[in-house]
Parts: C-alpha cells; sequence; structure tokens
C-alpha cells in the first residue's frame, strides 16, 4: 500500500475563506503527497498559486500539473469542514479499479475529483459559472464511457 500512496497526489484547493489551521493539520497526517494550491499571493515555496479564471480551466490545470510531475492517480480536493484520511483512502483506492471517482456535497456541488489519467475532455466546455458543474462532469465521464466511483456525500457547510 505504501508503495501504491507514492504514485498518488492530492491537490489540495485554498481560497482566503477556506484557509484554516485545521484543514492543513488534518492534511499533515495524510500519506498521501499534497500540493497545495491558495489564491492568494503569500504562498511558500512549497505552495503553487491557484491559477484564475473559470474552475473548469483551474481543474484542468491542477490535474495537468499533477501528472507532469510523473504521478499516477491525482484526487482535488476542495475545502471542507470534515477531511477524513479513510475518505482520501477511499477515493484513491477507487482509481486503482476505475478511471474517475467523484465526492458531492448534498448541495449538489462537489468536494472531491480524482483520475487516474489526465483526461481534458472531461472538464473542457463547460460553462464557467454553470452551478450545475458536478452534473455535467458526471454527464462527460458517462459520455467518455469512463467508469466513475462516487464517495460518500458530504453536508454542505
Amino acid at each position: 500500500m505504501e508503495e501504491y500512496r507514492k504514485k498518488c497526489c492530492l491537490a489540495l484547493l485554498l481560497d482566503e475563506q477556506s484557509e484554516s489551521e485545521d484543514i492543513l493539520h488534518a492534511l499533515a497526517e495524510t500519506p498521501y503527497h499534497t500540493v497545495i494550491w491558495k489564491s492568494n499571493s503569500s504562498i511558500n515555496p512549497n505552495e503553487m498559486l491557484l491559477p484564475e479564471g473559470p474552475m473548469p480551466e483551474v481543474l484542468n490545470t491542477v490535474f495537468e500539473d499533477g501528472f507532469s510531475r510523473g504521478f499516477r492517480k491525482v484526487v482535488i480536493l476542495k475545502p471542507t469542514t470534515e477531511i477524513n484520511p479513510a475518505l482520501l483512502d477511499e477515493a484513491f483506492l477507487s482509481l486503482k479499479l476505475l478511471e474517475c471517482c467523484i465526492g458531492l456535497k448534498d448541495n449538489g456541488d462537489f468536494y472531491l475529483l480524482g483520475m487516474n489519467d489526465f483526461r481534458p475532455e472531461i472538464l473542457s466546455f463547460i460553462p464557467p459559472d454553470d452551478v450545475a458543474v458536478s452534473k455535467k462532469i458526471i454527464r462527460r465521464i458517462g459520455d467518455q464511457k469512463l467508469a466513475l466511483y462516487k464517495t460518500p456525500t458530504l453536508q454542505s457547510e
């Protein structure tokens, strides 16, 4: 399992409102290589500046970065109030067998999106301010005939 985890990248997206010591502390315990993407200019050398633009383009940039670094599985995590290590294990393990995974909130938004290969076509041409982004991502994955795993639904904040 340890060898498998070395091939996995967890990309955490943080904005000014979500930067929390609790989130960073919880992630310090995760066994996965973590890349922190922040939307402000006060980043540390081991953090990345989150690109500006529509969410689908931002997600594609983050996925492309993870796969270009040599990782075989990339999971993007949007800030949530609870980061459960078992949930992250579930998402990464699903990518051993399936091409994609997604975690939804009860309001329809997603908190987690993972792929085992860079597939920009999944996120291409999704309107930038569409409130149904997660539904369109799921539909696009189905249109590509890719297998999708859904992690447990979380409560909205």
